[in-house]
């Protein structure tokens, strides 16, 4: 994708985040932002499983939830790739540093895309998503990624940095961290 292209993707992600956010927001006078659905995180203390009340300048404008729903939107709709060279503001850092390493070593290091478990995202689509905020700058999310007669959960491990959620880790339906498999070489 031209450069051009991928601002204006982000730009109408941007939009439709905030419109949801208005929408929301309009039906509830209490809303504020996305709400962290009621789940148990695994390695979590059950306290924290809803998540921490957070203070609204706390709040990113667009939660983890709906950062996940477009970015799945993207990918099944709009032929994005999360995996093209100029996407480094998508991933943190450091998981962009280890895509980087593994092109390094080689150019075609990555035989899928870890966010469908899949080549070709055709006729894919994003289920249920299910966000869970570990604290202010850390949250969960559970995507039910599905294609013809297979469905299946994929886990975002986001991280709030620079006043936006980016992907820190992909985790497979099998469990598989997708930055493991890279530093493998196996991804």
């Amino acid at each position: 994708m031209r450069q051009l292209e991928v601002e204006e993707l982000n730009m109408r992600l941007v939009l439709l985040a905030t419109a949801a956010v208005l929408a929301l927001t309009a039906c509830d006078p209490t809303a504020q932002g996305d709400t962290p659905a009621v789940t148990e995180a695994p390695a979590e203390p059950a306290a924290q499983a809803t998540g921490p009340d957070l203070e609204p300048a706390a709040r990113p404008e667009v939660g983890p939830e709906t950062f996940a729903r477009e970015l799945y939107t993207a990918i099944f709709e709009d032929e994005f790739s999360p995996l093209a060279e100029d996407q480094a503001r998508l991933w943190t850092p450091e998981a962009w540093a280890d895509i980087q390493a593994a092109w390094a070593r080689d150019p075609g290091a990555i035989s899928a895309d870890p966010f469908c478990e899949c080549q070709d995202p055709i006729g894919m689509s994003a289920g249920e998503i299910v966000a869970t905020l570990s604290d202010p700058n850390t949250a969960t999310v559970v995507v039910q990624v599905q294609g013809g007669d297979r469905r299946a959960p994929v886990t975002l491990n986001l991280k709030f940095v620079n006043d936006a959620w980016v992907v820190d880790d992909v985790i497979s339906s099998s469990g598989g961290s997708f930055r493991e498999a890279l530093a493998a070489g196996e991804a």
